[in-house]
């Protein structure tokens, strides 16, 4: 059996409660959040898409039109992913069926693959499980488990973990990314999903550090990450923005007298390495410098912004300056109490390093296990 042999049943309810807004029309990437799903799903090659929602609606008829899937809705309403999976197992034509949750944009297919040989005998549900943690919505469901949650939805029972005790179930303990199984499901996850997707947009991930203020700390920070970093076997460079102007080399030395002398450019090249100081007529483009640095050297490259960074930005702030946070912001670090008009961010303290290193590998697409990936399926 491979995934030609398996109906995908997307659950896309539209309550969206923790979000606060219809979260499957969500814009990422030139996309919508829904639309990812469906086609990312599409291109994997199923034999069939079912689009489990709530309500038949035009957006969400258009789409299913578009990606060749099949709409079905829930027959009682608002009773959650239950009974999504009830109608999608009910519409689905193959023995077998992956379920899979609408808003996990970064669910690759090939852990899929993994769940089939467990697919047999009695066996209703192969049920991954990541650090522990089960993972319903990225499931495999035989197409005669669909009535046990119909059932339990009618009596009014919604919680998967309760029904799933009724069924026949293999549990498959999986050792990947947990990043895979990040949900998009409050505006703090939808942050760090942009910032995600706009590194995997780029040749090379890119994370801002950035404060409204002089003095935060923005360098301390830097140099107590880096290593944090180095320990996951991530190499970093900087690239500083100085609104001041800078002169590299020191008075008396033989680049600086030819930057004196009025070189546009100077190169030194040393054994263990080689700087380039160039004039230009105004601030080069980020991604132009970061160009210009050795790849094969760097897995991550870091800029300490004076107020705004590029998307994924970490925002300090120390109670100083103005905080604003815009769509580049991913998380904000604050010493103290944070500040009102902050609930849509996620919030840590500013010296929790630790978690600044977890995110810069999820913003960079590393794998995230054990402690590292815990904190991406609770969020």
């Amino acid at each position: 059996m491979n995934l030609s042999d398996l109906t995908l049943v997307v659950a896309a309810g539209g309550r969206s409660t923790r979000m606060g807004q219809d979260k499957r029309f969500l814009p990422l990437a030139g996309e919508t959040l829904l639309a990812r799903t469906l086609r990312r799903g599409r291109d994997a090659g199923f034999a069939a898409i079912v689009l489990a929602a709530e309500e038949v609606r035009s957006d969400l008829t258009a789409l299913a039109e578009e990606y060749g899937a099949v709409l079905v809705t829930d027959e009682t309403p608002a009773q959650g992913p239950a009974a999504a999976i009830a109608a999608g197992l009910s519409a689905a034509e193959t023995a077998w069926s992956l379920v899979l949750s609408g808003d996990m944009p970064f669910y690759d297919f090939a852990l899929a693959r993994a769940l089939l040989p467990e697919a047999a005998g009695s066996v209703q549900v192969v049920l991954p499980t990541l650090l522990g943690y089960w993972q319903p919505l990225a499931a495999l469901y035989r197409r005669d488990a669909g009535p046990a949650f119909a059932a339990a939805v009618a009596r009014g029972d919604r919680k998967l973990g309760v029904i799933l005790r009724e069924l026949s179930v293999r549990e498959l303990p999986l050792t990947a990314d947990a990043g895979l199984f990040f949900n998009v499901n409050t505006p703090a996850a939808y942050r760090l999903a942009q910032g995600r997707l706009a590194n995997e947009q780029r040749t090379r991930p890119v994370l801002s550090v950035a404060a409204p203020a002089s003095g935060t700390g923005k360098t301390t920070f830097l140099e107590r990450l880096i290593p944090r970093l180095a320990a996951h076997g991530v190499r970093t460079a900087v690239i500083k923005s100085d609104s001041h102007g800078f002169q590299l080399d020191t008075a008396g030395k033989d680049s600086a007298r030819f930057a004196a002398a009025g070189a546009s450019a100077v190169a030194v090249s040393a054994p263990g390495g080689y700087f380039i100081q160039q004039q230009t007529e105004g601030r080069r483009d980020l991604m132009e410098i970061i160009a210009q640095i050795d790849a094969s050297t760097v897995d991550l490259y870091l800029t300490e912004s004076r107020s705004r960074g590029v998307l994924p930005t970490l925002l300090l702030y120390r109670d100083r300056g103005t905080l604003e946070i815009d769509g580049r912001t991913a998380a904000l670090f604050v010493q103290g109490t944070p500040p009102q008009g902050t609930a849509d961010v996620l919030i840590c303290g500013l010296d929790d390093i630790e978690t600044a290193a977890r995110l810069a590998l999820f913003l960079m697409g590393r794998p995230l296990c054990g402690a590292d990936g815990a904190m991406f399926l609770t969020m």
